[in-house]
């Protein structure tokens, strides 16, 4: 039998871009689950937008080229929407002020990595 002390991560695994990916959609569960009566369709949208940033950052690394940039594309876009959706729940008293600026410090920051990935993918 073979010890394994390490963990072997995947290509994505090793990306700040997931890392930061991962951390935001923690941060919109907690943040949804406390969005309170009448805000369960918005709430669902951002956590619906949040998984697919992550999920789609994971699928693109998994694809090549043209590929690879429309999964990172499609991240990004669901990123913008999460910002987005993010800003209708402070608007509507459904979040808190600092969990919202928390979240779009880590969404600015995921913007931007995705970006730089996808414009390495297909130039």
């Amino acid at each position: 039998m073979v010890e394994t002390t390490k963990v072997e991560r995947l290509e994505h695994e090793r990306l700040h871009a997931y890392a930061a990916a991962v951390e935001l959609d923690a941060a919109v569960i907690a943040l949804t689950r406390r969005a309170g009566r009448g805000h369960g369709w918005l709430a669902d949208q951002a956590t619906r937008a949040s998984a697919s940033v992550v999920l789609n950052l994971a699928e693109g690394m998994g694809r090549e080229g043209l590929d690879r940039a429309r999964t990172l594309r499609i991240a990004r876009g669901s990123a913008l929407e999460l910002d987005a959706a993010l800003t209708l729940l402070l608007n509507r008293g459904a979040c808190r002020e600092a969990e919202r600026v928390a979240a779009k410090r880590l969404t600015v920051r995921i913007v931007s990595m995705l970006t730089a990935l996808r414009n390495r993918a297909a130039p």
